[in-house]
């Protein structure tokens, strides 16, 4: 049986603050929480999209990543057991004013959640542990003592170290496509900056390069 932590709740909500807080006045892309596979809607003016060719080159208040259909359909294993189709990022503020923070919001592919949900109550390695933990190992790669999650697990708060400059790679917070919990087909590493600004740092996705003409081969 899948239970809750006492604190759930309550990050739901401190999640929701953060939100309200935003460094970005974009307005964020929809969430599901049914597995639905539809697009995330409108963004905001400084929302950019990301498909693991060519980063922004400026800092941005929030990027929208998704593995692109080309390699999707050509990997038959990760598209049908696949969790997300969108992973979006947001730098938002922090309530300790020494530290950033950033919000996730997540697309579940059709039938996703459930998938995700399984698979963290299978990974559990105790059974009076709750499913949180799991859950926040699988969408922030955080233990769920750092990490505020929404009840339907559509959005995550994680508090991050602020990066001294665009370069500064030493803390990043994590952005995974997944298809096992201990997968990891596709990835970028994402810093924050204390203006707000996010920079991505190094991305791969798994056996897969795009060439010069931006198509994507084996690599």
């Amino acid at each position: 049986m899948i239970t809750k932590s006492p604190a759930h709740l309550a990050a739901a909500s401190l999640a929701s603050l953060f939100a309200l807080t935003a460094c970005s006045s974009s307005d964020s892309p929809e969430s599901s929480s049914s597995g639905s596979s539809e697009g995330s809607g409108a963004m905001g003016p400084s929302t950019v999209e990301f498909d693991f060719v060519s980063p922004p080159s400026e800092g941005v208040s929030s990027i929208e990543f998704r593995v692109p259909e080309e390699v999707i359909d050509q990997e038959e294993r990760y598209r049908e057991d696949r969790y997300h189709d969108v992973i979006t990022m947001t730098a938002i503020e922090s309530d300790d004013p020494s530290m950033c923070a950033v919000e996730y919001q997540y697309i579940y592919s059709e039938g996703g959640l459930d998938r995700l949900l399984q698979d963290a109550e299978d990974w559990l390695d105790a059974p009076e542990l709750t499913v949180d933990r799991g859950m926040a190992r699988a969408l922030t790669d955080e233990s769920i003592d750092s990490v505020e999650l929404s009840d339907d697990y559509a959005s995550a708060v994680l508090p991050i170290n602020c990066a001294t400059s665009p370069s500064d790679d030493d803390n990043v917070a994590m952005v995974r496509f997944k298809r096992t919990m201990d997968s990891r087909f596709a990835y970028a590493e994402v810093s924050v900056m204390k203006s707000g600004d996010l920079f991505i740092h190094e991305f791969e996705i798994q056996s897969w390069q795009a060439d010069s003409n931006g198509n994507w081969i084996k690599s």
